[in-house]
């Protein structure tokens, strides 16, 4: 049942935020185009006004769909779970859990496409003859690394990437919790969600600190100012680094999946 959950939330995310993906790229394109008229070209005035506001839109579209993407996933979980649309999600023959984790991988993988997006938007901009030269040269040499190399490289490329996705779950489940306790509230409860919400961002900054005193966090920001790098202690406080954060975001994602459980199952309020 969870499958046919997460097809339903991708089927209706996918109609708002695959048109915003696609708006960006096309803009890019527009872009790189307008960098090329404008780069030794005499223009009329009409023109370089286009070209002004298609690099002005660009620039806003890169801020604008991370918090688009966001908005898009808050929303869908308020209306869909602690609105009027609630008295129908709720009656489903499936469980609470099924509901919140049906959300929760969804934005994050909306969440996860929108950096891309905005990675590929930029690589688009800038895209040439040079920028083709570059990305060969940086996959030959990440070839070279991963295969003739120690795995290294490799070692911290997958540890970065499963500490994002951690995040990025994680990210989701404290949005969710959120809403799930300012929504228990009879008035303002939007208002009790962003109070609440900022809250979590505290607690998470408190924690974050005892971390960084109990781990090796402290003692690798000195070490990268060392004269020499010494690639396996380099790894070895990655690894302590990347371990300390995952296990706070597991923490983190635990606390806040168990309070969005308990306020949809015991403190559920659709008035």
């Amino acid at each position: 049942m969870l499958g046919k959950l997460i097809k339903h939330e991708l089927r209706a995310t996918s109609h708002t935020m695959l048109p915003i993906i696609g708006a960006m790229l096309l803009t890019a394109v527009m872009g790189n185009v307008c960098v090329r008229l404008a780069n030794g070209h005499d223009l009329p005035a009409a023109v370089s006004l286009i070209v002004l506001l298609i690099m002005v839109l660009f620039f806003v579209g890169i801020f604008a769909i991370g918090l688009v993407t966001v908005y898009m996933m808050v929303r869908r979980f308020r209306d869909n779970l602690l609105r009027d649309e609630g008295y129908i999600m709720h009656t489903l023959p499936v469980s609470v859990h099924a509901q919140i984790w049906s959300k929760v991988l969804v934005s994050a993988l909306w969440y996860a496409l929108a950096a891309v997006t905005i990675v590929a938007a930029v690589v688009l901009l800038t895209f040439d003859a040079e920028t083709v030269k570059v990305i060969g040269d940086l996959f030959k040499t990440l070839y070279d690394v991963f295969t003739q190399g120690e795995g290294h490289i490799a070692e911290i490329v997958v540890e970065f990437l499963a500490v994002l996705v951690l995040a990025s779950v994680a990210m989701s489940l404290s949005f969710d919790a959120a809403l799930s306790v300012g929504h228990a509230f009879a008035k303002h409860k939007m208002a009790a969600s962003v109070a609440v919400y900022i809250g979590f961002l505290i607690l998470g900054q408190i924690a974050l600190s005892f971390a960084a005193r109990l781990t090796v966090m402290t003692n690798f920001y000195g070490y990268l100012d060392a004269p020499y790098v010494d690639v396996y202690e380099f790894i070895t406080y990655w690894r302590g680094i990347c371990g300390a954060e995952a296990g706070l975001l597991v923490l983190e994602g635990a606390f806040c999946y168990g309070v969005t459980a308990l306020f949809l199952k015991r403190r559920l309020n659709l008035e």
